[in-house]
């Protein structure tokens, strides 16, 4: 057994850190009177079976084996993963800056104009921004998916824009992109059904983007407008669903959530 002077907690497994600080544990040697609490233990189990006795016997030999084995590494290395994964991360990144500079060169030395290379400098900012912060970030899912939808959205809009401007990101994207969100959102609430009104954040968030589609739709900068008018009624509907429906647990959460 050893123990960890700074938590002063004692470890039964044989490791050579202490799980909680990582810092390295002393052996100790049990007290008279624990030694005489574990005698009397094992004495409880002097009438079991020879059969279960040699079964615990080489079960605990296994043990051992295997925590001889282990070396003191019986805890999972979460720093360790951490590290490896944030160092994946920048090599992407730096491999990523690498190529786009080569790609950018051989665009203005073959054209003598600066287009394509914008393309794929959009790829890679996008692709990095969704390593970073969708797949391997810390944050919640919730925000993984919203950030995602976002940045896809810009992603495209970008394409557009390159590409001659015609507008087909905002125009079916866009409100495409809130519909798949409030399709999610559905699914989300019915498999967490227990924690449904969690939702209701995203829920206004698909608001506020179908109010900015139907603002677009306006000025004319959304030429067909019944995929954006779809949205706008989906997100609407599902909100006000949500709210009547869920009655006080909903007005609860909405009243927790902006400090009212």
């Amino acid at each position: 057994m050893t123990k960890c002077m700074k938590c002063g907690v004692y470890i039964a497994d044989n490791t050579d850190k202490c799980p909680l600080c990582q810092q390295v544990v002393a052996p100790v040697e049990l007290s008279s009177d624990n030694h005489q609490g574990t005698e009397w233990v094992f004495e409880q189990h002097n009438d079991v079976p020879d059969k279960c006795v040699n079964d615990t016997d080489s079960a605990a030999k296994r043990a051992d084996s295997t925590a001889s084995h282990d070396n003191g590494t019986r805890y999972p290395d979460v720093k360790g993963a951490s590290r490896k994964y944030r160092l994946l991360e920048n090599i992407i990144l730096f491999l990523s800056i690498v190529g786009q500079i080569v790609l950018t060169t051989v665009d203005y030395m073959t054209d003598n104009e600066i287009n394509w290379s914008f393309i794929v400098l959009l790829v890679v900012i996008y692709a990095n921004v969704t390593l970073r912060l969708a797949i391997v970030g810390r944050n919640g899912y919730i925000f993984k998916i919203v950030s995602t939808f976002v940045f896809t959205v810009l992603f495209l809009e970008g394409i557009d824009l390159l590409t001659g401007a015609s507008g087909w990101a905002l125009t079916f994207v866009f409100p495409s992109a809130i519909l798949a969100m409030v399709l999610a959102t559905i699914i989300l609430m019915i498999v967490n059904i227990r924690n449904w009104q969690s939702y209701m954040m995203m829920q206004l968030f698909l608001v506020l983007m179908s109010v900015i589609a139907m603002i677009l739709v306006a000025v004319k900068v959304i030429w067909f407008p019944y995929l954006a008018m779809g949205a706008m009624g989906a997100s609407l509907f599902l909100f006000l669903g949500t709210l009547i429906i869920g009655d006080k647990r909903a007005r609860t959460e909405l009243k927790r959530r902006f400090h009212i």
